[in-house]
């Protein structure tokens, strides 16, 4: 009898304990999950002044934290900048945020790879990245017209297949929500 007590008297504090670190996890540390409404905010771009991420209501973004010292990052930039090439002219924005603290590096980069993309600047990743919880670089975020967030991706991406580019076409013709 007092071995099956203290089998479920275990028992329950490992449940308890299971409860308690998903929640901690749902709510501290973890990337917005889809269905979010993605947070605002405001950024330096690199091209100068500020860009106000609410100026991008009504269209799909694709927004993608990176830093030039991230090797998975610089691999993926090229389909990033194809990408906004494509699609740009048909309304889909490809916003990208760096993490670098070291402007000149980051302007070396830009134009020594020729990027045309809006690249904002958040050093350190401080401000928007923490916002967002991004867990690592590069994370992507794809947020619908209606500024909700839609699909959360972590690593590198070809971001310019043909499949890719009929998922962003289909995200495009999709009515903005109310």
């Amino acid at each position: 009898m007092r071995g099956t007590l203290r089998t479920i008297g275990l028992l329950a504090v490992v449940v308890a304990a299971a409860f308690g670190y998903v929640h901690l996890a749902e709510n501290k540390g973890y990337p917005l999950k889809p269905g979010t409404a993605a947070p605002a905010f405001r950024l330096p771009a690199l091209a100068g002044g500020e860009v106000d991420f609410a100026s991008y209501r009504g269209r799909a973004v694709v927004l993608n934290f990176w830093a030039t010292w991230c090797p998975p990052c610089v691999t993926e930039m090229p389909s990033l900048e194809r990408l906004h090439r494509v699609l740009g002219p048909e309304g889909l924005a490809v916003v990208t945020v760096s993490a670098d603290e070291d402007e000149a590096e980051l302007r070396r980069f830009v134009s020594e790879k020729g990027l045309t993309l809006p690249v904002l600047r958040d050093p350190g990743g401080r401000a928007v990245a923490s916002v967002y919880r991004t867990t690592g670089y590069p994370e992507t975020f794809i947020v619908d017209r209606a500024g909700v967030v839609r699909e959360h991706y972590v690593g590198p991406s070809e971001w310019d297949t043909e499949t890719a580019l009929a998922h962003f076409r289909t995200l495009l013709g999709a009515p903005a929500a109310r």
